[in-house]
């Protein structure tokens, strides 16, 4: 079973819609798709993984704090996350991870990203940087994320 804990720090949960049809559980990166929320596995695949990556960086909106199960009718104020000081504890391949270290969204079978689960990526490919050293392979990392939504975004400047 995946993880997505906060951890600590505050927290900045806005309200957005999301469509009846579209499941997403607690703990999803999701990203909005003009006016609706959708998880990270809705991303459309473009070329390869470092380019879907990219794109999705650029309407990444946070992390889920709620369940929504497909088929229980379109919602107006679906809580999410979007703050940049939050701290969660992420699912990740088993990797080792430094401070600073930039994840983007993990791969799933054939062609789509996992909508809760990420792994080291490059900064224009990322929306979490690591704040916890794992000088171990760990398959959980601790991180902050950046909203498209919040700031500037730009992972770079993270």
């Amino acid at each position: 079973m995946a993880v997505a804990r906060h951890r600590f720090g505050p927290q900045f949960i806005v309200r957005v819609a999301v469509d009846s049809a579209t499941e997403i559980k607690a703990g999803d990166a999701v990203f909005l798709d003009g006016d609706d929320a959708k998880p990270a596995g809705s991303e459309p695949w473009v070329t390869d993984l470092a380019t879907t990556q990219a794109n999705f960086v650029n309407h990444f909106l946070g992390i889920a704090q709620a369940d929504h199960p497909a088929g229980s009718g379109d919602v107006r104020d679906f809580p999410v996350d979007i703050s940049p000081l939050s701290v969660y504890e992420l699912d990740c391949a088993a990797e080792t991870h430094e401070i600073g270290d930039t994840l983007g969204m993990a791969k799933a079978s054939g062609n789509a990203l996992v909508a809760d689960q990420v792994r080291k990526a490059a900064a224009a490919a990322s929306c979490f940087r690591c704040v916890r050293r794992d000088p171990i392979a760990a398959s959980r990392v601790y991180v902050r994320m950046q909203s498209a939504y919040w700031g500037i975004n730009d992972a770079t400047r993270q």
